[in-house]
């Protein structure tokens, strides 16, 4: 079957795909596929009548496979197939199916799932769901998209492999892809979980009628993480959620399920209608969600110690049955959505009921209190949000763009066109950019932060952007000759781009600019010469093994301010093309005031006056902060809420949205991320909807701004805003590494939410005498 997902006009420039009929999927026998269109097999081999070729072990085994679906770059938008696998269950860890659909890497192999790994030489047939956009054509540079796409399979040994065949996916597919995820997730975790914490340790507080009752619902707020080792406190078991929004909004209500002295097993949840007093039904779409418990290292990427592990409420998947111990807690999360004119402002009522194996049940009211304000967007509040990353799926831009991104931040070291320098002038390949900007811009997202290099303690080997200009040369000599080649020359000569390059950077620039322009992408294009330029005033470098490199120093200024010129140069008489710098330090980045024009920094601690002095500078004036794998959704909307908004920076960028490990972030650290990426949707950490929700506070801000004007707005805000700098703590401060912000009483968001509801809604009510 198809899934349809809500559609969006797009200009993509390639023809959508004719719906392909059942009997038109392909099947493909390895050991009958051609050896050109294999890497990493073996010959073909029988063992009980039954053919195969060997997926090299400890490899990627790639495949490529003509491109089935019809005419277009890509299957029809919502079209998921599965691909049914047969092979000897060999493997010891599970196998890592990947596609090529233009989301990884340098345009590379994606990982798509993980199957087997049990080591019981068995054969079985997997079951890997492809979505849309997670296969697509295979570009050739400078010649076009070919007729082929390609996948890989990547074992930790030999892997006979017999068939992959093609078929339509069945209703099951998205319940047993997660299923599947949490399983493997789980085996790989098993030892960490035995010895992982299950967060703090809380004595039920129930009502004497509760006592007995085996399922209990407790109110807790999203804000909070709910732990395994929760229960229900004073006031929360049995209390109604209740919530409250405008009539363009996502409004979450996370409550807690505990096992009252016996395991439950299987427990869901149902939400049931919701009517006002007339008996008319809340015109909204309703989403359910489960917390899946995690192992995350809790000790930290700079800690060289044992690690120690919490079992944490990491990913949000759609409700799943699960079983619950005694005496125990599980998350859950109920999300409205209303729909604009179609959704009627007034007070909505319903009940909300958990059931469990054995007939077991309980149930709390609901309540949705709908006020009659259309939120503004947040291009109309003039407020814009991003996401570090490389470029994901075409589904994770639409649900980032739902949840108030409005664009993303994506990195030349791995999201680039395809290049190539013949006879000194630079050519590019803007096949599968366009396709993915094109997309981002049908799905509401209008900017794009492009970072031309890393962390400048690997100076000049993290400037991808000029390195990969350099190395693109059609010569005879090796792109890691070049490499190598240029590292030398820039350490010896650090200042400015190296003559070769100026040319090919401007060209770049020029090429993208009218591209863009041409091409319905996003209209504002932030580029980046490189990461965290503050770092000119220190003396530091990283060990780099490929080749050594000068790191930082005075020249990272000078070298940043020519990169900038060369941007400029390259942008004439273009409108699409801004200049940006993160900055880590307050001092040291003032030299760039007249390089930038958007400014965005973590250390507005260091100076009160930072925006000010910014904006006076006639440049944008930015914040960003950052995420852990196991961040609290309090953070998050603290943050980039009445924090950030108390300093008027109209533009964030997040580090990083999906910097971390495929599900698995118990590996070792520098585990950033909130979101992660599927077939079937996105699924998403509790951080997530704490982004959402501070941008919500924003665009209610912006909308009161809007009703009353700034002046007559302050009474109300100016308090807010200084409430919200006073409640920082004092941790985050460290610009490098742990920078983040961090509210003393949580209880205070929701508390300034109402007040600047209630003051939109006095604003619009008749004026009394």
């Amino acid at each position: 079957m198809r899934f349809v997902c809500a559609s969006v006009a797009l200009s993509v420039a390639v023809l959508l795909a004719a719906p392909v009929l059942a009997a038109d999927l392909p099947a493909w026998q390895l050991s009958r596929v051609d050896d050109q269109n294999l890497s990493n097999w073996g010959e073909p081999a029988t063992e009980d009548d039954r053919t195969y070729r060997v997926a090299a072990g400890g490899e990627q085994a790639a495949i490529t496979v003509p491109a089935w679906w019809g005419a277009g770059f890509r299957p029809e938008e919502g079209t998921v197939y599965n691909l049914k696998i047969t092979y000897k269950d060999t493997a010891t860890k599970p196998v890592v199916f990947s596609s090529h659909g233009g989301f990884a890497r340098y345009w590379g192999l994606g990982e798509v799932h993980r199957f087997g790994g049990s080591g019981d030489g068995q054969w079985k047939v997997a079951n890997v769901p492809v979505s849309w956009d997670l296969v697509c054509r295979r570009n050739v540079p400078f010649k076009g998209p070919t007729d082929t796409t390609q996948f890989g399979i990547s074992a930790d040994t030999d892997l006979p492999v017999a068939s992959i065949v093609v078929e339509e996916a069945g209703p099951d597919a998205a319940d047993r892809y997660g299923r599947e995820t949490r399983e493997w997730v789980a085996k790989a975790q098993a030892e960490k979980r035995e010895k992982a914490d299950r967060g703090p340790e809380q004595d039920a507080v129930l009502s004497e009628k509760m006592k007995e009752q085996p399922v209990v619902i407790y109110n807790r707020t999203y804000l909070v993480p709910l732990y395994q080792n929760s229960a229900p406190q004073k006031g929360e078991a049995g209390a109604p959620l209740k919530l409250r929004m405008a009539q363009n909004e996502y409004e979450p209500a996370g409550f807690g399920v505990y096992a009252n002295g016996r395991a439950l097993k299987n427990v869901t949840f149902e939400m049931g209608a919701l009517l006002n007093e007339d008996g008319e039904k809340l015109s909204a779409e309703i989403e359910k969600r489960t917390a899946e418990y995690s192992a995350v290292n809790t000790r930290g990427r700079r800690d060289t110690g044992e690690p120690q592990y919490l079992m944490f409420p990491q990913r949000f998947w759609p409700m799943f049955p699960v079983d619950i111990e005694k005496d125990q807690s599980q998350w859950q999360l109920l999300t409205i959505r209303t729909l604009g004119d179609d959704t009627q402002p007034g007070t909505y009522r319903g009940k909300l009921t958990v059931k469990a194996e054995g007939g077991l049940s309980a149930s709390v009211p609901v309540t949705v209190e709908v006020v009659p304000v259309h939120l503004m967007t947040m291009q109309e509040a003039g407020l814009e949000l991003g996401g570090c990353s490389g470029a994901v799926p075409a589904q994770d831009l639409r649900t980032l763009a739902e949840h108030n991104h409005t664009g993303m931040h994506v990195w030349f070291g791995g999201v680039q066109p395809q290049i190539r320098v013949v006879d000194e002038k630079a050519e590019f390949d803007w096949t599968y950019l366009d396709d993915w900007m094109q997309r981002a811009k049908g799905y509401g997202m209008d900017h794009m932060m492009w970072f031309g290099g890393g962390d400048p303690y690997g100076f000049p080997d993290t400037i991808n952007l000029e390195r990969d200009l350099y190395r693109a040369t059609a010569d005879a000599r090796t792109s890691n000759e070049l490499r190598r080649e240029y590292i030398s020359r820039l350490n010896e000569n650090p200042n400015k781009v190296l003559p070769e390059v100026r040319p090919r950077y401007k060209a770049f620039i020029r090429e993208l600019a009218k591209f863009a322009e041409e091409n319905n992408w996003p209209s504002k294009l932030i580029i980046h010469p490189f990461d965290e330029p503050a770092k000119w005033v220190q003396s530091h470098k990283w060990e780099n093994p490929f080749h050594e490199v000068i790191g930082t120093g005075p020249w990272i200024k000078d070298h940043f301010q020519d990169a900038c010129k060369l941007i400029r140069e390259g942008a004439e008489g273009y409108s699409n093309i801004l200049i940006g710098g993160d900055m880590h330090h307050a001092t040291p980045t003032m030299v760039f005031l007249n390089d930038v024009d958007v400014y965005c920094t973590n250390a507005i601690h260091q100076d009160s006056q930072l925006a000010r002095r910014v904006k006076e500078a006639g440049v944008q004036f930015w914040q960003y902060s950052g995420t852990g794998d196991h961040s609290p959704a309090h953070q998050a909307r603290y943050t980039f809420g009445f924090f950030f908004a108390a300093y008027d920076s109209r533009g964030s960028l997040i580090w990083a949205y999906d910097s971390i490990g495929r599900f698995d972030t118990s590996i070792g650290g520098g585990q950033w991320g909130y979101g992660w990426y599927t077939p079937f949707g996105t699924v998403f950490t509790p951080y997530m909807i704490g982004v959402r929700e501070g941008f919500d506070d924003r665009r209610w801000i912006e909308t009161y701004k809007s009703e009353v004007g700034f002046g007559a707005s302050q009474p109300v805000l100016q308090p807010i805003d200084v409430q919200a700098i006073e409640q920082r703590t004092r941790g985050g401060r460290d610009t490098v590494y742990d920078f983040y912000a961090e509210i003393d009483r949580v209880e205070k968001l929701d508390d300034w939410r109402n007040r600047v509801i209630d003051a939109v809604l006095k604003a619009r009510s008749p004026k009394q005498d």
